[in-house]
């Protein structure tokens, strides 16, 4: 009977750990700023329309919306405009945020630095570099 009531409270007090993941990550999160973006790293840009197109990048890229549902689902968005909709998994120690959009051409993993109500910092390796992802809450 003890190791009943034993197991029962460690599957209890894991499951209520991944469910406050859960919760704090269930909402929509506004992109505030992206670290090591750099599109053309270590080539100088070639014409001004290569300057532009990076730095209209950076603008979409900061306005990047994501917002996580409860039933695993995400919507990826570009200010109002949903750009991407598919599903999201977390790895078991609940450090590794996994998206696969509808279309599952491509699957992105994101490691998760921090997750607090109101902070999601999100890392992920992009052509051999750490891209860093801030997000707010809305």
């Amino acid at each position: 009977m003890k190791f009943f009531c034993l197991t029962t409270l460690i599957i209890l007090t894991l499951n209520s750990c991944h469910n406050k993941t859960l919760q704090l990550l269930n909402k929509k999160w506004d992109c505030v700023k992206i670290e090591n973006l750099d599109p053309v790293k270590n080539k100088p840009f070639d014409t001004p329309q290569d300057s532009a197109i990076a730095v209209k990048l950076e603008t979409s890229l900061t306005e990047l919306n994501w917002i996580f549902n409860n039933n695993h689902s995400y919507e990826c968005g570009i200010g109002d405009k949903t750009t991407i909709r598919g599903t999201y998994t977390l790895s078991e120690n609940e450090k590794t945020l996994v998206c696969t959009p509808d279309s599952k051409n491509t699957i992105n993993q994101y490691n998760i630095t921090r997750l607090t109500e109101d902070e999601l910092i999100l890392n992920s390796r992009v052509n051999n570099t750490n891209i860093v992802l801030h997000f707010r809450s809305h």
